[in-house]
């Protein structure tokens, strides 16, 4: 009896430890999630609220929703004094047991709304519950084992598992999703391994999900504004250290206020489509071509010197204005190009194409124009 209850005890303590651990474990993580996500539609709807676009909104929350954790999202335009988006998955009937956190959007110093999540903070318990059941069936595993086998059985049948399961657990909390773990075999531990790899490949889809969302714009699936900063420090970088020419260009759609003014906002992003579906068609893999703003969009060439690209500029600029749009009416584009020389900041760079993009406008737009920096 005294030996039975040697062993039993240091089980049963460690199942309620290893159970605290988990709780504990799974609340941080739901936490974590909740941060994230806050902060990943804080910044995917950054742009919407600017050109109050509802349905990009809409398009960003949906995904969203689709998790279990999350119970309500709100998107408040101060601009507009209206919400973008309001939606709940509680009723009258079923209510949930929430935590609500909001983040206000500020873009040069003005606030222009905020969003706020809800999540299920009972999310957590039948994971909880099921883990539990999962160490019952462990540590009943290991109590019998330790009575019935010897010990280089234990140590290949649980030791050795328990030793991978921690490992597994430890890579998992370190945030890196991608490393899989395969499980052979249909005892308890595999199972637990295969659902905590199981979880993992979830979350790694999840993650990559968001990732992508923040880089890419909704509508024309081009690099957004966060995904051309990604890309353009290491180019800028190439282009310096092997002393390659680098050309950057701005293009602003001509009059486009009047498309959406006369034809809706609707046919004003068929015309954005359509736009970013012909540049990306005449540009090569290694330019980049991203959405920075409603109708603004900036490429970068490397390879490409100040020349090289003006010439190309103008084909481009002739194409867009002789291609069909979606409302029947010609689209011309003004664009304002400059040229790294290796010494420039990007923030000098854009400043030089923007200068360029001005002075196209006001010479009378549908042009190309040059202004390299001092």
């Amino acid at each position: 009896m005294v030996l039975l209850l040697g062993l039993f005890l240091p089980l049963v303590t460690g199942m309620i430890i290893t159970l605290e651990q988990e709780r504990i474990r799974l609340e941080k993580k739901l936490s974590e999630f909740h941060r994230g996500t806050i902060k990943t539609l804080a910044i995917d709807t950054q742009d919407a609220m600017l050109s109050f676009s509802p349905e990009e909104v809409r398009n960003i929350a949906s995904s969203l929703l689709k998790d279990e954790r999350i119970v309500s999202i709100e998107v408040f335009s101060k601009l507009f004094d209206v919400y973008l988006l309001r939606v709940s998955k509680e009723t009258p009937d079923h209510q949930f047991d929430s935590a609500s956190l909001r983040e206000e959007i500020v873009k040069d110093g003005e606030i222009l709304g905020y969003v706020q999540v809800k999540i299920d903070k009972g999310w957590v318990i039948p994971r909880i519950k099921t883990y539990l059941n999962h160490i019952i069936i462990l540590f009943s595993s290991m109590f019998l084992s330790t009575l019935l086998l010897v010990i280089p059985v234990i140590y290949y049948k649980i030791l050795k598992p328990l030793t991978r399961l921690t490992k597994q657990a430890e890579i998992l909390s370190k945030g890196e999703l991608g490393i899989a773990c395969e499980w052979q075999g249909k005892d308890e531990l595999a199972m637990l391994g295969n659902t905590l790899d199981d979880m993992r490949s979830k979350l790694n889809a999840n993650f990559n999900l968001m990732k992508e969302m923040a880089v890419t714009d909704e509508l024309t699936g081009l690099p957004n504004r966060h995904g051309f900063y990604a890309d353009i420090e290491k180019i800028m970088h190439l282009s310096k250290r092997y002393k390659r020419p680098l050309s950057i260009a701005i293009f602003d759609l001509d009059h486009f206020k009047i498309v959406n003014d006369t034809f809706g906002h609707g046919v004003g992003d068929d015309v954005l489509k359509e736009f970013a579906r012909l540049i990306r068609s005449r540009i090569r893999k290694a330019d980049l071509f991203a959405r920075i703003g409603g109708e603004e969009f900036v490429m970068v060439m490397p390879e490409t010197s100040i020349e090289a690209a003006k010439l190309f500029l103008n084909e481009v600029r002739e194409a867009i204005s002789a291609n069909p749009f979606a409302h029947g009416e010609t689209v011309t584009a003004s664009i304002g190009v400059t040229e790294y020389s290796g010494n420039e900041q990007l923030d000098q760079l854009l400043e030089a194409a923007d200068i360029a993009l001005y002075k196209a406008k006001n010479n009378g737009r549908n042009q190309v124009v040059v202004e390299l920096t001092a």
